[in-house]
């Protein structure tokens, strides 16, 4: 079926969910009408998607330099590399969260058409790292079109999210991201109602990194990313100047004529690494993948998880013992518990 039977799917629930939601938007906001609110909703924050441009995929290369070669942002069903559950296959669970999320649209859909849709988020805080910054220490900003063909859940699509939505019948995201400002929790930043109408009215807010792992509203982007045509730009992290993913993604915003940029990075201190966040292993694996440095950053998990050669995904995901997941568990622990770098400090980050 594809991507337009997808959309649809979602575009139903929406519908299907309108007054409830706006009844739920009224009685935790007090501020007057849905469809107004919904209107502002539109147009508000940015489309991102956060990703590690120094994964190596099942073709042998990173995804800094698949998009040089491809100009298009692949799928983890195309490129066998995910920082979520790395289970697309068929009868893995991506495939059934996919099949349950989209009314089984993708069902029949080849891993290599490039058909599956690419998971991000919807910016509205336009936070430093990204709308969804566990999921990449980088990320792409998506032109404003691709809002046409983007479906999103408050929260993720693995757990069966109550809130879904479309930018054309947005009321349940609304009234979702209502009740999380009346509970002065907005996307885990601890932010109010005051400030949820103040970012739909389009103020600019001083920015900031959050460094929250779960406060996101997912987005999943249908027929595709074309560099050329649908991205903005790319923001990177600071560790990697003067590296090969600087030198490929040049070289492709050169190409595909987007723009790069910088944000502010990620540090941590290897005596910093808790061990009661994500398990006792991280300290002594942020030893060894720090080196004789002592300071955890992106690049530095990059390289270690290169090391290792590449396997197929498995129907469950990699399991938490393993190499995949013990780096992508050090990830969060460097976002949630880390610092502005150090280099940022030498070179402002050019943000987007």
């Amino acid at each position: 079926m594809g991507y337009a039977a997808a959309i649809r799917a979602i575009g139903r629930r929406a519908v299907d969910d309108r007054s409830a939601s706006s009844a739920r938007w009224a009685a935790s906001t007090g501020v007057g009408s849905a469809d107004m609110w919904a209107d502002r909703l539109r147009t508000a924050g940015r489309l991102t998607v956060n990703f590690h441009p120094d994964r190596i995929g099942r073709h042998g290369r990173s995804v800094a330099a698949g998009l040089v070669s491809d100009g298009a942002y692949r799928s983890q069903w195309a490129t066998g590399i995910s920082s979520g559950s790395r289970s697309a296959l068929h009868g893995g669970d991506r495939h059934r969260f996919e099949r349950e999320f989209f009314a089984g649209a993708y069902d029949d859909i080849d891993r290599d058409s490039g058909e599956h849709p690419v998971y991000g988020a919807f910016d509205l805080v336009v936070d430093d790292h990204g709308g969804s910054p566990r999921f990449g220490s980088c990320f792409l900003v998506l032109r404003s079109h691709v809002r046409e063909r983007t479906t999103m859940c408050v929260g993720d699509t693995h757990a069966a999210p109550r809130d879904v939505g479309t930018f054309d019948e947005p009321w349940s995201i609304l009234a979702g991201l209502g009740e999380q400002a009346a509970g002065r929790n907005l996307l885990g930043r601890g932010l109010d109602t005051d400030t949820l109408i103040a970012l739909l009215d389009g103020q600019d807010l001083p920015r900031s990194a959050s460094r929250d792992l779960d406060g996101y509203v997912e987005i999943q982007v249908h027929g595709g990313v074309d560099l050329a045509d649908d991205v903005e730009a790319i923001v990177l992290d600071p560790s990697f100047r003067g590296s090969d993913v600087e030198q490929d993604l040049a070289a492709a915003a050169a190409r595909y004529d987007f723009e790069v940029a910088w944000h502010c990075g990620s540090e941590l201190a290897v005596d910093d690494v808790p061990d009661d966040f994500r398990g006792p292993t991280m300290p002594a694996l942020a030893r060894r993948v720090a080196g004789p440095r002592g300071i955890l950053d992106a690049r530095a998990i990059g390289v270690t998880a290169a090391e290792h050669p590449y396997q197929e995904p498995a129907p469950q995901g990699d399991p938490p013992e393993s190499t995949p997941q013990q780096l992508k568990y050090l990830w969060h622990t460097l976002l949630a518990h880390g610092h502005d770098a150090v280099s940022s400090a030498r070179a402002p980050p050019t943000t987007f």
